[in-house]
Parts: C-alpha cells; structure tokens; sequence
C-alpha cells in the first residue's frame, strides 16, 4: 500500500476509534445507565482509552507539553488491567466476585512491588502488561463461557457479553501486538502495522460495547435490584 494512501487510512481509522471510545461514556448521561455500576465502570475504562489516545494522536497540539505522555502511559499500563478486573467485578456477585477482587489486589500489589523493585523500564513494562493480558484475556473468555451456558438472560447480562466480546477481541489484539515488539523486537515496518492494528481493534471493540450498551443497557428497561451476572468468570 502506498505510504499516502497508508497515512489517510491511519488518520481516519485511529481518529474514529477516539471518537467511539467517548460514547460509552456519554451514554452514561442517562440515569438508567448511571444506576448500573458495570455500566459506570465501563464508561470510565472507555473514557480513559479515549483520553491516552486523543493525547497520543497529538490532535491539540502543544497538550503533550502538560502532560507528559511517557508519564500518562506510565499511569494508563498500570491501571489499565485493575480497571478491566474491576470491570469484571461489578457485573458478577458471589464466589466469582471475590475471586476477581482478590485477583485485582494481588494484580496492584505485584505492580507496586514490581516497580519498586526494578523501576519502571522496559523490563517491568513488559512484565506488567504481559500479565494482564493473559489475566484479562482469561476472565473475558471465561465470562462469554458461563454466558453461553445459561439458557435464558436478563437484558443486562445480554448488555455485559457485548462488553465480554468487545474486551476479549481488543486484548486479543493486543496481545499480537504485543508479541510482534516486546517478543519479535521492533522495526519501523512492525511498529506501523502494529499501530494500525491498535486502532482497527479500539475502533471495533468500543464499536461493539456501545451498540451493546445501546441495545440491551440503554433501551431495554432494567432488571430491578438487578446490576450483576448470576454466574459469571471465575
């Protein structure tokens, strides 16, 4: 593909997908969805993904000079998979939540100690984000299992697979991603694709978490005293 061609495709691409990661957000401006605190969740971690990303795209230009962004990605790689796991939390109740929310304090303590003990480099970046993505990869998938196993389900449990799917897709992604610069090494070749394979996996995932929020959340009336899965990843 030619490199002008390549270039207005990475701009439309990339300037879509920061666009979509504010809807969930926005639909929190609804009352129905402010009541369901996965649906608050949700908006926060696409919210965040919209901001590291409207700041990487350097769209205001001279914004990068108030917040530095190797200091913004330094905070978004570490509370990035403990917003994913809480996300996870909130949608279930019983056993599987308490599993989760071990799992995020074990998550944040291994982070605190990791980084206090080697710094943050490249090393304990890698490590960091590495963990998190089999860890978030595995409840995902866990969750669309237990999902697929019921027979019948509320809206919000129709709602919350979208955003399972939405999150299992983006990882997965990112976890080629992952593996082409922290496993294969990094060139300028890779690290365009990779780029361009971000955005097309941020476009998607928060496409398919709005129109899941949109039909299920949003729409349909809500189940009462009723904001959690009955059975969900564990």
């Amino acid at each position: 593909m030619k490199t002008g061609v390549y270039s207005a495709l990475f701009i439309i691409i990339s300037n879509i997908a920061v666009i979509l990661c504010f809807i969930p957000f926005l639909l929190l401006f609804s009352k129905k969805m402010r009541q369901v605190g996965a649906y608050r969740v949700t908006g926060v971690y696409w919210l965040l993904n919209g901001l590291i990303n409207f700041i990487n795209l350097d769209i205001v230009p001279g914004f990068g000079t108030i917040l530095p962004q190797d200091r913004l990605i330094f905070y978004y790689n570490l509370l990035d998979t403990p917003l994913v796991l809480l996300l996870f939390s909130s949608a279930v109740s019983g056993p599987h939540r308490k599993i989760l929310l071990l799992s995020l304090m074990v998550f944040i303590a291994g982070e605190l100690i990791l980084v206090s003990w080697k710094g943050y480099n490249f090393i304990s970046s890698a490590t960091i984000i590495g963990i998190g993505l089999l860890l978030v990869l595995a409840y995902a998938l866990a969750g669309l299992v237990q999902y697929m196993k019921k027979m019948e389900h509320t809206p919000f449990e129709n709602s919350m697979v979208f955003v399972y799917a939405a999150i299992l897709f983006a990882y997965g992604s990112f976890l080629i991603i992952y593996i082409f610069i922290h496993v294969r090494g990094n060139n300028e070749g890779s690290a365009r694709d990779s780029f361009l394979l971000y955005y097309i996996s941020i476009l998607l995932s928060a496409a398919i978490t709005t129109l899941g929020l949109w039909n299920y959340g949003l729409r349909q009336q809500p189940q009462p005293d009723g904001d959690r899965y009955s059975s969900s990843s564990s």
